[in-house]
């Protein structure tokens, strides 16, 4: 069965989307500063309202 590209784009995401939890589990851990970790929690905001839009395709 061929994956259409709707599904891929969402899986795609979804991989990063994992990606950058566990950079934010590595910069809490590193004591990173809470401006650096709520950059990438902004990225994975934007990257859910993206995978979003690809899953209801």
């Amino acid at each position: 069965m061929q994956v259409s590209i709707h599904e891929k784009a969402f899986n795609t995401l979804k991989n990063f989307e994992s990606g950058l939890q566990e950079l934010i589990q590595e910069l809490q851990t590193a004591k990173a500063t809470k401006k650096d970790i709520d950059k990438v929690n902004l990225v994975v905001s934007k990257l859910q309202s993206a995978k979003q839009h690809f899953n209801d395709k």
